[in-house]
């Protein structure tokens, strides 16, 4: 199926070049095309849905997504000096992102190797969009045999919260976007602003969020299927977005958000696991997992282009020894020493850091993702983990700081140090106000650390112009003119003229 969806898209993309703008988003699926016979049974729409987080996934598979996005971006990871050839070290770092996602190989040998110029782009992401819409207005017909009413709200939940995480990832990227919820749009419409595609998605969440399971009985679905404690942790991240850009209604964002996560603490249906279990957590499927994207090597699956771990590890977790005497870079020690201060118990050095943790060189490792697969020393490859998007360590902390915003400095100490219990750190004891939301910053910025949050939430809380937190901090002009976006390619305006670029990337 997955190569029958593949080939109907190539097919839609002569299609729309033939046709013009008005089938920007006219997608017609095999169901049109068959007659109506492809939504026949349950089995079809699980084949489906199945395609659509395939979908998401190769998006996050296409390019080092997440690891440049979200980690190597802020600059707090310097470039190893011992490595010379990876320019997008400098380049990502320091904003230089035109020319990052315009790289050639002739240029620079990872440009063609990490597909890079994927970053500018979102056709994708509006797949994932367009096949849960269809999705939704199929279940809808009830014409689908062996559902029952249960079915088909869970099913259509599904569908709502793969467009919702669809279209949280494109405006932490790019900012506005097009929003499309019809199942067969024709008309190409204009970027919307992103706070009020999030507060779309907001409603349509809140609309089908118990419609979904607490969890699955089933051990293969946990994580990597939609779950209720998924869809709240989706609505919390669009809250604190919201929050920090549409800031007359912060308050409102923010008590949402620390009431979601009061229901997903108090469902019991998710737990920390103990810190010495940590690469079973991003090993994935655990009952920490709220949502991840799978990657599993022994099913050929593994992502193909740069992952975070990549960047971070040598030999032995990378092989082979002579190509990776040293990682590509280091968390800088004056970063490191921010997030564990001296004296301070923390058992996330032990297990995830060794004695080269402060080196500021080639020789530091971050131990977190080391689950190994690798089976000679000749094989050069990736540790074996998934990509955790979403984890109820994560949901915790944003609930912590939603509340600590709100000025509810007890609960959000209680919520601080459940996360840091975990691990073994000394409590936190100190006041309310200021030094509390520092102290959830930095907490979050240590436990979620290769994540591929850390950069989007210095944009969302502004952090991103304070040289304590960012290398190369933005001015204030340039957080304005939305320099925290990614460039767009000029592809992204075929068929549909009224897409407008990101200005700040024009000049």
């Amino acid at each position: 199926m997955k190569r029958i969806i593949t080939g109907f898209f190539m097919l839609l993309m002569i299609l729309q070049t033939q046709t013009g703008c008005k089938k920007f988003l006219n997608v017609k699926p095999l169901d049109r095309l068959a007659g109506n016979s492809f939504f026949q049974t349950k089995q079809d729409v699980e084949n489906n849905l199945w395609d659509i987080y395939g979908l998401l996934r190769d998006k996050l598979g296409s390019c080092p997504y997440l690891a440049w996005a979200g980690d190597l971006r802020s600059g707090m990871m310097g470039p190893s000096a011992e490595v010379t050839n990876r320019a997008y070290r400098h380049m990502v770092p320091m904003n230089d992102l035109n020319n990052v996602v315009n790289a050639t190989s002739s240029q620079y040998w990872w440009a063609g190797t990490f597909n890079v110029g994927a970053f500018s782009t979102w056709a994708t992401f509006y797949q994932v969009v367009q096949e849960s819409n269809i999705l939704y207005y199929q279940l809808g017909l009830g014409k689908i045999n062996g559902l029952t009413n249960e079915d088909v709200k869970r099913y259509q939940a599904e569908a709502v919260f793969l467009r919702c995480m669809a279209y949280f990832l494109m405006i932490r990227m790019y900012g506005d976007v097009p929003y499309y919820t019809k199942p067969y749009e024709q008309d190409p419409l204009p970027r919307m602003d992103m706070v009020q595609v999030a507060n779309n998605c907001l409603a349509d969440l809140d609309k089908v969020k118990d419609d979904l399971p607490w969890t699955y009985t089933d051990p293969a679905f946990l994580g990597v299927r939609a779950c209720r404690g998924a869809a709240m942790a989706l609505m919390m991240n669009l809250d604190m977005w919201n929050a920090g850009f549409d800031k007359s209604n912060a308050q409102k964002y923010e008590q949402q958000a620390a009431e979601l996560g009061g229901e997903i603490v108090a469902s019991g249906a998710y737990e920390l696991l103990p810190i010495q279990n940590f690469h079973e957590i991003f090993k994935g499927r655990t009952k920490e997992s709220l949502f991840e994207i799978v990657q599993n090597a022994n099913y050929g699956e593994t992502l193909a282009y740069e992952t975070f771990p990549d960047m971070v590890l040598h030999y032995p977790y990378k092989r082979p020894a002579y190509n990776h005497q040293y990682s590509f870079c280091y968390f800088r020690s004056s970063f490191l020493l921010k997030l564990y201060p001296a004296g301070q118990a923390d058992q996330r050095i032990q297990y995830w850091f060794d004695q080269d943790m402060l080196s500021d060189n080639g020789n530091f490792q971050f131990l977190k993702f080391t689950n190994i697969f690798a089976i000679s020393d000749n094989q050069d490859v990736n540790p074996d983990n998934d990509i955790i998007i979403f984890r109820y360590a994560g949901a915790i902390l944003l609930r912590a700081e939603a509340l600590a915003d709100l000025g509810q400095d007890a609960e959000a100490i209680k919520m601080l140090n459940i996360v840091r219990a975990r691990a073994a750190a000394t409590p936190y004891s100190g006041s309310g106000g200021q030094d509390l939301w520092n102290a959830i910053f930095a907490e979050r910025a240590k436990e979620l650390m290769g994540e591929g949050h850390y950069y989007f939430d210095l944009v969302r809380t502004g952090m991103v112009m304070n040289p304590s937190w960012d290398y190369y901090p933005l001015t204030q002009a340039q957080f304005t003119a939305r320099a925290w976006t990614w460039p767009l390619s000029p592809t992204v305006q075929s068929n549909n003229p009224n897409i407008q670029l990101n200005t700040y990337w024009l000049k």
